[in-house]
């Protein structure tokens, strides 16, 4: 009788694609008191420090660009 292997289930994070991948480091430097302010605001939506960091600082980030988008069409 020979023996075959079961495919076993793959465990640990499932891949991500390449350009979903994240490989850029930003760092930011604060005070005690400025990391603890973080850190509460984090939590209070559930997040990490860093995810929250990014989401907030994006969705500014987008904002700012769709404002200048509108004036630069409102000027034309």
């Amino acid at each position: 009788m020979v023996k075959t292997k079961k495919a076993r289930p793959r465990l640990g994070r499932p891949t991500v694609a390449a350009v979903d991948r994240r490989g850029k480091h930003v760092r930011v430097l604060t005070t005690e008191a400025e990391h603890a302010e973080l850190q509460r605001a984090a939590a209070d939506a559930s997040m990490s420090v860093s995810t929250w960091i990014r989401s907030v600082a994006l969705e500014r980030a987008r904002a700012l660009a769709a404002e200048k988008e509108k004036r630069n069409r409102d000027e034309k």
